[in-house]
Formats: C-alpha cells, sequence, structure tokens
C-alpha cells in the first residue's frame, strides 16, 4: 500500500506529534505509520517553499521501509496553474516506482518532475511523456516552458 502525504498528515493519523526537523521528522513520521500500518510499503510527499505568487522551490519524498529518497528542490518560476499539481505529483511516483521495480528513488524524481511540469499548464489534466520526464531530468530541475 502507498500513503500519499506527508508527516502532518501522518501525525493527524495516529493523534501524536513528531519532533525533529525536516528529513528527520519526516522520516520519524515514516517510521511509525510502517509500525501502525503492517501493509503499508511507501510513502510519498512533498514540500513547497513559496518564494513569491508565481515563485515556488519543490521537492519531493519517498519513504520505504528500508529507506528513503529526497530530491534537490525545482525552483519553478511562472507559475500557470497548482490545480493538478498533486495528482500529477502521484502519477509520477506511481510512473516511477513500476517502471523501476519500486526504487524510491526513481519514484520521487518522476514525481518530483511531473508536479513540477504540471505548474507550467492551466486546468487540472496534463499529458506529459516519458521524453518530458527525461528532458526535466536533464534540466537540472528548471521547468522548461
Amino acid at each position: 500500500d502507498i500513503l500519499f502525504g506527508n508527516h502532518r498528515d501522518v501525525s493527524l493519523l495516529l493523534d501524536r506529534s513528531f519532533s525533529g526537523e525536516g528529513p528527520d521528522r519526516r522520516r520519524e513520521a515514516a517510521e511509525a505509520a510502517f509500525g501502525e500500518f503492517p501493509k503499508l510499503r511507501t510513502i510519498a510527499s512533498t514540500a513547497r517553499h513559496v518564494l513569491d505568487s508565481d515563485r515556488h522551490r519543490i521537492s519531493a519524498r519517498v519513504d520505504t521501509r528500508d529507506g528513503s529518497h529526497e530530491t534537490s528542490e525545482a525552483e519553478i518560476s511562472g507559475i500557470v496553474d497548482r490545480i493538478g499539481a498533486g495528482d500529477a505529483f502521484a502519477a509520477g511516483v506511481l510512473h516511477g516506482l513500476i517502471e523501476s521495480g519500486g526504487d524510491a528513488r526513481a519514484g520521487a524524481e518522476a514525481g518530483l518532475a511531473l508536479t513540477a511540469l504540471k505548474h507550467s499548464l492551466p486546468g487540472d489534466a496534463s499529458l506529459f511523456t516519458r521524453a518530458d520526464l527525461a528532458a526535466f531530468a536533464q534540466s537540472g530541475a528548471d521547468v522548461r516552458r
């Protein structure tokens, strides 16, 4: 099973708080969720830093029972629409995990790529291709339009 949510969501699910900052707190929450839900195998989340209304930095993280991978931040400027970015993230994570046989890094990187790219389109749908994902990976996480 996969949970798309962060340490705050796990905190609400388990009715407890987690100490620490950033990655440590996120890992502590993941380990608590894995302990509480035996079928849970993967937790995927994003972190967003808003610089101004149309310029954000976003990173992705995938935790598994064996470890985690957190991407570097991608800076997104000239944001057209945030609607659908969460769905794009979920699609990217699933794509990366399926294509790689469950690799956390592949899931996080594909999730980041699709959510970042989605910010460049109006509306809630996105039809990006594998070539778009590859171009994003080669661009150094700068969103192209």
